[in-house]
């Protein structure tokens, strides 16, 4: 099992206003601000804009921050290399964000490109990049959706390790989001993806996987409410899985069964709440039953804004899926978190955040199993 708990303060600037969103959110009415239908254009700026209405967009940042625990070493133990346990670390990031219509559909791109640099761990230096091409997606005036490709590299949080060391998380996904309106607020919505992982660390490494997904299901918004019932089925394979874990229980293939029930609502201008309720099984090949064992699933998420400058988020939950702090064959997530903001300008805001999370192994026999237990870090940026 894996304990985490984490403290962030930051102040972030932004140039540009770039969010590193996918293009523009789907509309919670199908349909609504389809682009035009006529040939290629630019989107339309607002009477009054600002840079970041702008169809290009460039961002640049700059970042320092300290990790006391910057191997995830247990608890009493150093280093072999005789440097620090805590190192400080400065990225440097640059990104580009542009979207343009052609014939009733809107295309956009999202990328970033960074330079992560240790003060005393500098074997681990290294390039990181996010980017993301794809497309808002409209048919007819009932049904809409997102089509889009993702390239990251990314280091890995200390609650994404199975190990010790430092781990750069390499991910290659295909993603497609989509809602048709029925009538009198019932949707049909379907989903699906395919995502390949890699990790630079070996011991991550057995949880390499090629993951597929779909789900299909309805949902009913009506007023500020929005209930959804979704079905989902994920396949992961695992290539670095041989014969000697594999007898310990680890499977090469897991079949995930999820079935869930969402809830969301805005109670006024300055309150929101999400909840979900969940049950999920898996079985280690590919059938069409159920299977024997489903474990619930939840979620609570709460924002509110206190005044217009300051706000404030939670959230708690409890997930079940493929692994990637431990070892095993699917993984059980506890984890809240509370997060302060304070808006100082449009550009400028403040924050302090803190969470704490709780990971153990599931599906899995004893034998298969990691147990891991990690000391409590401090982060500032």
């Amino acid at each position: 099992m894996r304990r985490s708990g984490a403290l962030t303060l930051g102040a972030v600037l932004m140039l540009g206003g770039v969010t590193g969103g996918w293009g523009d959110e789907l509309s919670g009415s199908v349909g609504a601000g389809v682009p035009s239908s006529g040939g290629f254009s630019w989107p339309t700026l607002p009477d009054e804009w600002n840079w970041s209405d702008l169809p290009v967009r460039l961002s640049a940042s700059e970042s320092v921050s300290y990790n006391s625990n910057i191997l995830a070493l247990p608890i009493g133990t150093s280093t072999t290399n005789g440097l620090p346990q805590g190192d400080f670390t400065s990225t440097s990031s640059y990104g580009l964000s542009t979207k343009a219509n052609w014939y009733g559909q809107q295309f956009f791109f999202d990328g970033t490109f960074g330079v992560i640099r240790y003060l005393h761990e500098t074997g681990f230096d290294s390039n990181v990049y996010s980017f993301s091409p794809g497309v808002n997606w409209t048919l007819t005036s009932r049904c809409a959706g997102t089509l889009v490709g993702a390239f990251t590299k990314s280091p890995s949080t200390i609650t994404e390790i199975v190990g010790t060391g430092i781990n750069y998380a390499t991910e290659t996904s295909l993603t497609e989001t989509g809602k048709c309106a029925i009538s009198n607020g019932y949707s049909v919505v379907f989903n699906s993806s395919a995502t390949k992982t890699n990790n630079s660390n070996p011991l991550d490494a057995v949880n390499n996987a090629n993951v597929e997904m779909i789900s299909a299901g309805i949902e009913y918004a009506k007023g500020n409410g929005d209930l959804t019932l979704l079905a989902t089925k994920s396949d992961a394979n695992y290539g670095n899985r041989g014969a000697a874990l594999n007898a310990l229980g680890l499977a090469n293939t897991v079949v995930f069964h999820s079935f869930n029930l969402s809830y969301a609502r805005q109670i006024n201008t300055n309150l929101s709440v999400t909840g979900q309720l969940g049950l999920v099984g898996v079985t280690n090949a590919l059938t069409l039953g159920l299977p024997k064992t489903l474990l619930p699933t939840y979620s609570l998420a709460v924002a509110w804004a206190i005044t217009p400058k300051v706000s404030l988020s939670a959230s708690a939950t409890r997930t079940i899926a493929p692994p990637t702090t431990l070892i095993g064959n699917a993984e059980v997530s506890y984890d809240t978190n509370l997060n302060l903001t304070y808006q100082a300008t449009p550009k400028v805001a403040f924050s302090a955040s803190g969470s704490a999370g709780y990971t153990n192994v599931a599906f899995t026999p004893a034998a298969a199993g990691t147990a891991t237990a990690l000391a409590p870090s401090l982060t500032m940026a």
